[in-house]
Parts: structure tokens; C-alpha cells; sequence
């Protein structure tokens, strides 16, 4: 605890002054673009000069800008557990990443002279029909959306979205854009929905693993932790399964596996998409040309998925297919695993027993990495189409960003994940191994054809499946194609 006080005092000491700074640095600047010093951390870029030296990234916006308290509204989703939507704050804030947040949009305020205020409604379609409404009628009351990838595919497929490279001053090469969003939701070589250190909700939802360390103790059979695993580059289905068999017992002594039972692993539907990424596979793969390759039909991803199946099938170890059941057991130890997505670490940190946190096992040893898999409910940034000043939207929204990872994402990685929730030093590292590579699925997210919806319930046959939605599916991504972009 009082390591956390400490990092807290240390984040608002360097918060404070730099958006009380923002104003004068823009009565000081001289050159022809804001040129602020970025986060020098492992995260951030820097371009070699012919000297041997780092140059390290600015906010290269024009200087000099106000936009005389003009208003840059954020339409954005309700507060959820596993979603957390609410951007801005009219006065400074007790929770840390609240604070943070006050604070970055008081820097971009005083920078650029503007008001942040935002929207909110629930996430998901209602979210959706305020953008469609606001973007058939031409108004463009709202200046950036955020929405879960579901909707917001929906509405990049019905041509609702704008590129963002058309906004002139988003420059998503630079690191506080998320790569692997920028790379992996490309479209045709144009960006409809971008992620980064603008907001956090995008990072709410990555998948993780959540172990209970009081079964995994008191099992003697099991001489290896996930965290030793994870290190050892071993993490795998094949070791995660035998711990989870060797935990799960029938508590009540009733013969039947119900919810007063121990499971060794408490998962639900969302989990059958987050395996087969753990086996680097996709439904959707991207060509050179950003055109939509459907690509689960494989040998391969048959052969993976008839192991989800056995896996997910598996009900003497891992529970029904019940959300509401795997928080339950999580906080009341009936369960070895448990996969939820990261947001859920803040509902466990009150819990009377202790976890860790790991990534996602990988399918098999060979697998050359950790993919983390980013779930549908995750947020994303789109701009409507119809808005009639791209550029004005643009430089509010890079810088924003900017801002958002000098001191959004610190408060929010830094002090609420790795100090606030994580329980040991262990999953501090964890994190820092599941946030070093996300998964986007873009089949999972437009669910074109159904696919997804249908590989995401028990009983499914790939082979089957893919002969008979293959058509669909194909003609789905040309409809979304012909849209996208008008």
C-alpha cells in the first residue's frame, strides 16, 4: 500500500505541471509545429539521425492554435465492468486514471484553446444508432466515437466511417497509436478505427488468465507455476489442462458437476475465438492490398478447433458456459482458471483470496508468441464520414493522444494495473508480456457471414460450417468492401 501512495503522489507531482504548462509552451513556441518532448519510455519510437543520436517524437500539429473554446465532443459508452467509457471530467478526480483523465484534457484545452465535453449512452447499438442518426442527418455532432468492435465494424461497413489518414495530422506511425490495431484493422490500405493512448478502453478488454494461487498451493502434484511457465516460453493448452484436471473436484459430493463444485477452469464463449489466436490463427487474414482473405478453412485451423472443442466440451473440468459463474468463482476460490478480460482484475482486487494474472496459453510450444486476444467488446475510435472539418478533428484528436501517453496510459498501466490490481510482482510482469502483442480478428469483429457466431458454440463442424458459409461470407466482405469509404 504504501508503494501504491507513493506512486500515486509521484504521478500527480508530474501530472499537475504539465497541463498547467501547456499554455505557456504555446506562447513560447517559435517553430512551425508543437515540438513537446514524448514519453522516453520502452514504448516509444525514436528515428536514428546519421549522428548516432535518438530523436525522440513530438506533437507535430501547427503552433499557435485557438480555437477559441470551441467545443470537440466525444461520443462514448456508459461505464461497465468490462468497459469503462467515461472520458471526461469537469473537475480534478480522486480515482487515479480519472484524475488522468481530467488532467490530459486539461493539457489539449490549454494547448489548443478548445472544450472537451462528452456524450454517453450504452455501449454496443445504442451508441450505434446516435452516430447513425447524427451522421444521415449531416450534423457531425460528435467529433470522435468510440464503440465496442462490433458495432463499430458495422458502421465502418456501412460506409459510415472516414479514413483517418484523411485527417492529415493523425499520424499513426508514431507510438501513441497502437500498432497492432493500426496493422491488423486496416482496410483496404485506408484506417476506419484506430486504438492507442487516447483512451483505455481499448485495452479494458484484452483476454487474460486469471489463476487462484490458494488451489494451485495446495495441490502437491503440480511442482510449476503459470508463472514459470510463461517465462519458460512453455505456457501452454497442454499445461494449463493438466493443472486444471488435477483441481477440479466435486465439493458437494452430490456426482454431478454444478456451481458447488471446484473447476479447474471457469471460461465461457468468447473463449473459443481467443484459442484459436493463442495458435496464431485467424477467420480473417489480411492480403498485401488490405483486402479481407477468409482463411479458417484451413487443415490447420480444423485440427486446432477440434481441440477447442475437446477443450470447451470437456465438463467434468471446465464449467458451463456461464459468465456470471466464473466471477462468482473467482472470488469464492471454486476454480483453479478463469478467463475473463483484464477490466475484471479490479472486481477480483477485493476478493478475500489471492490470484495471478497470466496470458492466454499458447496452443503448443511452437507457437512463437503470446497473442493476446482483443474481445468484442473492446473500444475502438472511429470519425463519421460526414464531419466537414477532418483537419480540426485531427489535431485534437493526435494530440489527445499524445497527451493521453505522457499521462493517460502511465496512470493507467503503471499505478492501476501493475500497483493497484495486480496482487503480486509477479503479475506485474505478466502484464507487461500480455500488452506487448494484441490480437485483432477482423472475422470475429464484422462476424461476416456468421462465421464467428457460429464457431463459438459447442457441437460446431469446421469442415461443414466453412462449405456451407463460405458464399456468405465472401459476399458479405464485398458488400462491406463497396461500402466502406462513401
Amino acid at each position: 500500500m504504501k508503494k501504491i501512495i507513493c506512486a500515486l503522489l509521484a504521478l500527480l507531482m508530474v501530472l499537475v505541471p504539465v497541463a498547467l504548462a501547456s499554455c505557456s509552451n504555446q506562447a513560447d513556441e517559435t517553430d512551425d509545429t508543437t515540438a513537446a518532448n514524448a514519453n522516453t519510455g520502452d514504448d516509444t519510437a525514436a528515428a536514428d539521425t546519421s549522428s548516432g543520436d535518438e530523436v525522440e517524437e513530438t506533437l507535430d500539429i501547427p503552433s499557435g492554435l485557438d480555437y477559441d473554446g470551441e467545443e470537440f465532443v466525444i461520443l462514448t459508452n456508459y461505464d461497465l465492468n468490462y468497459n469503462y467509457g467515461t472520458m471526461d471530467f469537469d473537475e480534478p478526480q480522486d480515482d487515479t486514471v480519472d484524475q488522468a483523465y481530467y488532467l490530459r484534457n486539461l493539457a489539449v484545452e490549454e494547448l489548443l484553446n478548445v472544450t472537451i465535453t462528452e456524450v454517453q449512452d450504452d455501449l454496443g447499438s445504442d451508441i450505434y444508432t446516435l452516430m447513425k442518426t447524427d451522421a444521415d442527418s449531416n450534423t457531425a455532432d460528435y467529433d470522435i466515437i468510440f464503440n465496442n468492435m462490433g458495432s463499430t465494424c458495422t458502421a465502418v461497413g456501412a460506409g459510415y466511417a472516414l479514413n483517418v489518414d484523411e485527417t492529415f495530422y493523425i499520424d499513426l506511425d508514431k507510438s501513441w497509436w497502437n500498432a497492432d490495431a493500426t496493422e491488423q484493422l486496416a482496410l483496404m490500405g485506408g484506417h476506419y478505427m484506430v486504438a492507442g493512448d487516447i483512451a483505455t478502453n481499448d485495452k479494458d478488454c484484452i483476454w487474460v488468465m486469471y489463476f487462484m494461487k490458494d488451489i494451485l498451493e495446495s495441490n502437491s502434484k503440480i511442482t510449476t507455476t503459470p508463472y514459470d511457465e510463461v517465462y519458460a516460453g512453455t505456457w501452454t493448452w497442454d499445461v494449463m489442462f493438466a493443472m486444471a484436471d488435477e483441481c477440479d473436484q466435486d465439493i458437494n459430493a452430490n456426482g454431478e458437476r454444478d456451481s458447488g463444485d471446484i473447476y479447474g477452469l471457469c471460461t465461457h464463449s468468447e473463449n473459443y475465438a481467443a484459442s484459436w489466436e493463442s495458435a496464431g490463427l485467424k477467420l480473417i487474414t489480411l492480403d498485401s492490398s488490405g483486402y479481407p482473405q477468409v482463411s479458417w478453412g484451413t487443415d490447420e485451423f480444423v485440427e486446432v478447433y477440434e481441440d477447442i472443442a475437446d477443450l470447451m466440451g470437456n465438463t467434468e473440468v471446465v464449467s458451463p458456459d456461464d459468465v456470471a459463474f466464473i466471477t462468482t468463482a473467482i472470488e469464492q476460490c471454486q476454480t483453479l482458471f478463469g478467463t475473463e478480460v483484464i477490466a475484471f482484475a479490479e472486481e477480483y482486487r477485493n476478493c478475500d483470496y489471492e490470484f495471478g494474472i497470466v496470458p492466454y496459453p499458447k496452443y503448443s510450444s511452437e507457437v512463437d508468441r503470446y497473442y493476446s486476444y482483443i474481445a468484442y467488446n473492446a473500444s475502438v475510435m472511429m470519425i463519421e464520414y460526414v464531419h466537414p472539418d477532418a483537419e480540426w478533428v485531427g489535431i485534437v484528436s493526435e494530440a489527445l493522444a499524445y497527451y493521453g501517453q505522457q499521462i493517460l496510459t502511465p496512470a493507467y498501466y503503471e499505478i492501476q494495473l501493475q500497483g493497484r490490481y495486480s496482487r503480486d510482482e509477479e503479475s506485474q510482469g505478466m502484464l507487461d508480456i500480455i500488452f506487448e502483442y494484441r490480437c485483432y480478428d477482423l472475422g470475429v469483429f464484422f462476424d461476416w457471414g456468421g462465421a464467428k457466431t457460429s464457431l463459438s458454440t459447442s457441437g460446431a463442424n469446421v469442415s461443414t460450417l466453412y462449405a456451407s458459409l463460405n458464399k456468405a461470407i465472401t459476399k458479405a466482405i464485398e458488400k462491406s468492401l463497396t461500402k466502406i469509404g462513401t
